[in-house]
C-alpha cells in the first residue's frame, strides 16, 4: 500500500513537472479513454477538469508499477494507445 502511494505521488511530480499545456486542456478528452474505474475515481472524487490529466497519469503510473513488480511488461489491452503515449512521454516509461 505504501508503495502504491509513492508510485502515484511519483506520477503527480513527473506530471506537474512534464505535463504540457495541450495536455492538461486534453484532461476530459483522455478521461474518457481512461479506464471506466479509474474515471469514475477521478471524477467522484470532485477534481477540477484542469487536474484531470495530472490525476490520470498519476493513477495509471502507478497501476503500471504494480503490474511491472508482478512481471507483467508492455502496454496493457485495456490501455488506450493516446494515454500510453502520453504515459511514455511524461513518466518515461519504457514498456
Amino acid at each position: 500500500m505504501i508503495a502504491r502511494a509513492f508510485w502515484h505521488e511519483w506520477g503527480h511530480a513527473l506530471s506537474l513537472a512534464r505535463a504540457t499545456t495541450d495536455d492538461i486542456a486534453a484532461g476530459e478528452q483522455l478521461l474518457e479513454l481512461a479506464p471506466v474505474g479509474i474515471a469514475e475515481y477521478i471524477r467522484g472524487e470532485g477534481y477540477r477538469p484542469r487536474q484531470y490529466t495530472h490525476e490520470l497519469i498519476a493513477e495509471i503510473y502507478a497501476v503500471l508499477m504494480a503490474r511491472r513488480r508482478r512481471g507483467e511488461t508492455g502496454q496493457p489491452a485495456w490501455l488506450d494507445d493516446r494515454i500510453y503515449k502520453l504515459m511514455r512521454r511524461v513518466c518515461g516509461w519504457n514498456e
